[in-house]
């Protein structure tokens, strides 16, 4: 059960950072933002703005760990 954590954990946290860091420094190939604007009369207008970035780097992160922690293990 602990192999299967380890992976999915560290994979969240890169991608949770990565956006943290595109947030915080402006970067938009690492941002995260989402602007709720004023309701139309056809219902509620929104912009969403997500960087895939992240979320790429988080699933290699967790692909490398998840073979190390298999190599490891034998």
């Amino acid at each position: 059960m602990k192999k299967i954590w380890i992976p999915l954990v560290s994979s969240v946290v890169t991608m949770a950072l990565l956006y943290w860091i595109g947030n915080i420094f402006n970067l938009t190939l690492l941002r995260f933002s989402l602007v709720l604007n004023e309701p139309l009369e056809d219902g509620l207008f929104f912009e969403a703005d997500i960087a895939i970035l992240p979320f790429a780097i988080g699933l290699l992160v967790g692909f490398i760990v998840e073979r190390m922690v298999k190599v490891r293990s034998k």
